[in-house]
């Protein structure tokens, strides 16, 4: 998170802050907000940008004054009224240890004698534990205490803890939006591969612009030779898991959530434009004529694709998969798929 002042939101976010601001002045207000969003959609950003608008001690036009001491502490990332609580490094779960470290910052008063925020990031990663410990600081929280829980997926927050909170739902952001944003924060970069940077995050521009900065996108064009070399049967499918499982699995499943969501399009529609980067306009190459439009193909590339996206939520959970296992067998089902007989 950028320790910097938040002054402003996100374009896609713009209408969602504004008509929270509304609900504030018709004297709607919560002591604990559920924010969800979808994965790198810039919902942190938004409830970072909240917690420094109630933490300032004059706010102005809804926007945080940025001269305050409190916008002072909050601009250099030391606000000691502002804790964000989410799992640690290499976990992903949030314990009942850091929750009970809670305890002495609610019953801490604010050093600036305002409000003060608790931020926790993926609330449904709470283990049971954890949850239960949480429970009382939002039934019974004190006063000036307000708790901002962030997630990807609300409806797997544990009820107790989600039916005491606001929903607050922020809508994804468009193409439209996504590309002028992108163009805004990378100008240098030739449209047409901010295009397919989106179209690779499969429409977040945030993951998208981590795309466009990536030093590792020559690792990513490796991977993409790799699964046209299996989707033609010219590469060992346990040789090349046992390259990318240990570090590498999740961008496995990412390029190749993205590859089957535009194969899918393609084997439907035959839209080439669809088709975007060398390695998977040869991929789109492999499906056979005879299946362009067929239902029964079009239906396993999209049971494949439903498959990899359960692979990327278990990931993101916390049931922690034989990686492994996970990725020999998804690239087995897309070596078999493009490699029957009777694509031949």
């Amino acid at each position: 998170m950028s320790k910097a002042l938040i002054t402003s939101p996100l374009p896609w976010h713009r209408e969602a802050w504004d008509a929270f601001h509304q609900q504030l002045r018709n004297g709607q207000i919560s002591h604990s907000f559920l924010i969800s969003a979808e994965a790198q959609s810039g919902k942190r950003l938004f409830a970072t940008m909240l917690a420094q608008w109630l933490l300032c001690e004059t706010p102005k036009h809804n926007q945080a004054c940025g001269q305050c001491g409190a916008c002072l502490l909050s601009d250099a990332g030391s606000n000691p009224d502002f804790i964000i609580v989410q799992p640690e490094e290499k976990s992903k779960i949030i314990k009942i240890d850091q929750i009970r470290e809670l305890k002495q910052f609610i019953e801490t008063s604010s050093h600036s004698f305002g409000k003060r925020i608790i931020l926790l990031d993926s609330a449904e990663n709470l283990n049971i534990n954890a949850a239960n410990a949480l429970l009382k600081g939002l039934e019974e929280p004190p006063a000036d205490v307000i708790f901002l829980l962030l997630s990807d997926r609300p409806k797997s927050v544990l009820a107790t803890i989600s039916s005491r909170c606001r929903a607050l739902k922020l809508p994804k952001p468009t193409t439209e939006q996504s590309l002028q944003w992108l163009a805004t924060q990378v100008p240098e970069t030739a449209s047409e591969e901010r295009e397919f940077a989106l179209d690779y995050a499969q429409g977040s521009p945030l993951k998208a612009l981590i795309t466009l900065a990536d030093e590792s996108a020559e690792r990513k064009k490796t991977l993409g030779n790799d699964l046209l070399n299996v989707m033609k049967g010219q590469e060992i499918v346990s040789k090349m898991v046992s390259r990318y499982y240990k570090n590498d699995a999740l961008d496995v499943l990412n390029v190749l959530s993205y590859w089957l969501s535009v194969l899918v399009k393609f084997q439907i529609s035959g839209n080439k434009e669809l088709v975007k980067g060398r390695a998977l306009q040869q991929a789109a190459t492999l499906i056979p004529d005879q299946a362009f439009q067929a239902r029964e193909f079009s239906c396993a590339l999209l049971g494949l694709y439903e498959n990899v996206c359960e692979a990327q939520t278990q990931v993101a959970s916390v049931s922690n998969p034989n990686m492994q296992l996970l990725l020999e067998d998804l690239l087995l089902q897309l070596q078999h798929l493009f490699r029957q007989d009777t694509h031949d």
